[in-house]
């Protein structure tokens, strides 16, 4: 891994790229709220950058995201789940969520929050990993976690590293579900499937591939890259069903 300082820097790159992508969806001086908003760096942007109303909700508030080690954002945040927004019906104009909804417990109704606490005329900017980012998640886990997992698994009861699943000595984790692999992320992860999740809340008005990257904690074995084919996140842009 990474120290701090690189994770951060690698992961704003991320962000920032994926944010270019989207920022033109964006209702200026509208109500903008981010579902699993983090550290609030999105808000910070839709703020800054479009004289937004920013609200933020995160189950775990400054826990993740850029800035993560400065816990000083100045925002508000209030903590809640993306199953369960706390907000009242129609009141946003954009609702933003990042790499969120692959975490949630219940999709299907993380989706109707937001449709729930989105205007009629809203837009839904809603971004989650790909398969893409799974297989490169399989490839940094296998290069720079292998021994970790082995250790872990053998030799917690004596260092009290904390002890890993069998399975997992050989096949890495899932970014989702503790019991399962990443072979698990590289079938479910696909833009097809994510997107037909979607699409039974949603109209899907477009789809974006911004880039394709590697994990930001680990050492960058390549440099971010876009492609018309592949990307490490996709968004999708949608209005509510008529």
């Amino acid at each position: 891994m990474v120290g701090e300082a690189a994770t951060n820097a690698n992961q704003k790159r991320i962000r920032d790229t994926e944010w270019d992508a989207v920022q033109g969806h964006i209702k200026p001086g509208g109500k903008f709220l981010d579902v699993g908003c983090g550290t609030g760096y999105c808000m910070l942007k839709a703020k800054e950058l479009f004289n937004c109303e920013v609200f933020g909700i995160d189950p775990a508030p400054l826990a993740a995201g850029v800035g993560r080690y400065q816990n000083d954002t100045g925002l508000t945040i209030t903590k809640g789940s993306a199953e369960d927004i706390p907000f009242g019906d129609k009141l946003f104009d954009t609702v933003y969520c990042s790499h969120v909804l692959e975490h949630t417990t219940d999709s299907a109704k993380s989706l109707e929050e937001m449709s729930r606490v989105m205007k009629d005329d809203g837009t839904l900017i809603i971004g989650m990993p790909t398969a893409t980012m799974a297989s490169i998640a399989l490839v940094t886990d296998i290069m720079f976690t292998s021994h970790f997992r082995f250790v872990n698994f053998f030799f917690a009861p004596f260092i009290n590293t904390g002890k890993i699943r069998f399975i997992h000595v050989f096949f890495p984790p899932s970014h989702s579900y503790e019991d399962k692999t990443v072979f698990n992320d590289i079938k479910n992860y696909t833009v097809k499937k994510w997107s037909e999740k979607v699409a039974a809340s949603f109209e899907i008005k477009e789809t974006l591939l911004p880039l394709v990257y590697p994990y930001p904690e680990y050492r960058q074995f390549f440099k971010p890259f876009k492609s018309d084919k592949y990307s490490s996140s996709v968004f999708f842009i949608c209005k509510k069903k008529k």
